[in-house]
């Protein structure tokens, strides 16, 4: 069964199953697709419990510092202040759901991807974490990577659609060689990284590419 509450303007959804491992998935809105089956599918299949986290400001909220937005504007680098919201709440929900020890995972996809990797260089939440089309493409954050003196995570997925490379924007279509020098900087410092293709673009069949993120971030040894 998957219940549903809100948290500072996030909306979460959560499948539980007494486990002490805890997944937080981020996801636009228009993304989400029917998750609530696929969640209690997880969960069950995993032996997890699963949070999906939407209802954040897309462009800010996940962005690590500004930069130029993609159609105009900015993208408002507000991803500190929305880590510091979502610490507290992790604990509300976690002490709620009655979780004594914690592992904590967390897949993002686009720029959720991007904060999901960014926030292992500056908190230590997360045992590992998954970047789906992450969009690591993002103004600085490779010169950011190669400054970081510790990331607090161990284990590390990405992936992304064999197309995207040949996107008519620049800054979109330089996603892959981002990618690769970001799992190059990882594995540079001991840290364990998967990466694989996926057919298609940049979102393609989301919920069978979170799912591989997942069954790789869980099959440990």
């Amino acid at each position: 069964m998957v219940t549903s509450r809100t948290y500072h303007s996030l909306h979460l959804d959560i499948a539980t199953n007494g486990s002490d491992k805890i997944c937080y998935i981020m996801l636009p809105e228009m993304l989400k697709e029917s998750e609530h089956q696929w969640l209690e599918q997880m969960a069950e299949r995993y032996k997890s419990n699963f949070i999906v986290i939407s209802g954040m400001e897309w462009d800010d909220d996940l962005t690590p510092w500004k930069a130029p937005g993609l159609k105009g504007g900015e993208f408002g680098g507000k991803a500190k202040h929305l880590l510091d919201r979502l610490k507290g709440d992790f604990f509300a929900i976690e002490n709620s759901m009655q979780l004594n020890r914690q592992k904590r995972y967390m897949i993002g996809v686009s720029l959720s991807g991007l904060f999901a990797v960014w926030s292992t260089g500056v908190t230590p939440l997360f045992e590992a974490v998954g970047s789906v089309s992450g969009s690591l493409w993002y103004d600085g954050f490779i010169d950011w990577l190669k400054g970081r003196q510790e990331f607090h995570c161990s284990r590390y997925y990405f992936s992304l659609g064999e197309k995207e490379k040949d996107g008519r924007n620049k800054r979109l279509a330089s996603v892959e060689e981002a990618t690769k020098e970001t799992i190059d900087i990882l594995k540079s410092v001991g840290k364990e990284v998967f990466f694989e293709y996926n057919e298609g673009n940049h979102f393609g069949p989301l919920i069978e590419r979170i799912e591989k993120s997942i069954r790789y971030l869980f099959t440990e040894g």
